[in-house]
């Protein structure tokens, strides 16, 4: 028997998510592709249809002198759309990568296209984990507009108080690690309910709870992997960009003013490209990584592994 299934520590986590993504790395960058692609054309069409709406409702309005009823309607109506349009293309990429992620986990056979069938099966269930993980960022956003608020009261203070700057600095770096702990929190609340609802069934916030009662156990010790997943991926997307930013600003200060610019636009456009497939190949890691962590929470509190493992060494005997 060549697989051996067990509860995996931080580490052991992380080096799985490269594994699995190396492994099946045609076939996550080949659905990332194949989803940006898609999601890319709907939006392109919301943009054309949301401009001549909107040019339409302009031209009622200045002929009636007020907006019409009709144009709020035909507002909300388009917001929502956009939303669901953005839910969707979420679900169907995170769909894609966790059912190719678990398949190579436990070493079954995965056709990709298979896999595009199977993702577009459970669209709507994916869809509605991910609209209630944005309901569920609702409560977080009033917290924090209400930390914000008083944010900016203390800031006026501050200025009309001719105080120095450090206090203002001081109290900017506390509002930014504000900000990111409540991000982290979100997203370890949230991390294993689209999961939960590709692979178990669960829709809405039946998946959020499933979710979060998954990570509830070990819930700061994720707190601590997402936060270590996200400084690395957040590395990984804007080191390159960051890198040819630097170059176009080198060319302006030490080149002269025509070969200057000249280097700069062919920097911003070779920027604008890696940028583009960088963030193709980083797609699929989020939901390699969410999926990998939704195996192991399974693994560590409901014995997961053992089953396999017994599933395993049937197979492996007869």
């Amino acid at each position: 028997m060549n697989t051996k299934y067990y509860p995996m520590n931080s580490a052991e986590v992380l080096d799985q998510v490269l594994d699995l993504y190396k492994k099946s790395f045609l076939k996550q960058v080949g659905i990332s592709v194949i989803f940006s692609i898609i999601f890319s054309v709907v939006l392109y069409i919301f943009i054309i249809v949301g401009a001549i709406g909107a040019m339409s409702m302009a031209f009622g309005a200045v002929a009636q002198g007020a907006l019409a009823p009709g144009g709020f309607v035909a507002i909300s109506v388009f917001i929502l759309l956009f939303f669901l349009a953005i839910s969707m293309y979420s679900a169907l990429l995170s769909t894609g990568n966790a059912l190719i992620t678990k398949k190579t986990f436990l070493g079954e056979p995965c056709d990709l296209g298979k896999v595009l069938g199977e993702t577009f099966k459970k669209i709507w269930i994916a869809t509605s984990a991910v609209i209630a993980n944005m309901v569920a960022l609702l409560p977080l956003i009033i917290v924090l507009g209400v930390f914000i608020f008083l944010y900016a009261i203390m800031l006026g203070g501050f200025i009309d108080a001719g105080m120095n700057v450090m206090p203002i600095v001081i109290l900017s770096i506390f509002l930014i690690l504000v900000v990111i702990a409540f991000f982290i929190l979100y997203s370890t609340i949230t991390m294993l309910s689209v999961s939960v609802a590709i692979f178990e069934g669960r829709w809405f916030f039946s998946a959020l709870m499933r979710g979060f009662s998954l990570a509830q156990p070990d819930f700061l010790k994720l707190m601590g992997i997402v936060a270590v997943w996200f400084i690395v991926t957040y590395a990984l997307s804007y080191s390159i960009s960051t890198l040819f930013d630097v170059g176009s600003f080198l060319a302006m200060s030490f080149l002269p003013a025509d070969t200057a610019v000249i280097v700069s636009m062919i920097a911003w456009a070779v920027g604008i490209i890696i940028s583009l497939v960088t963030s193709v190949l980083l797609a699929p890691l989020s939901g390699i990584f969410y999926t990998t962590v939704y195996m192991n929470q399974r693994f560590k509190h409901e014995g997961l592994d053992i089953e396999l493992n017994l599933n395993a060494l049937g197979s492996y005997k007869q």
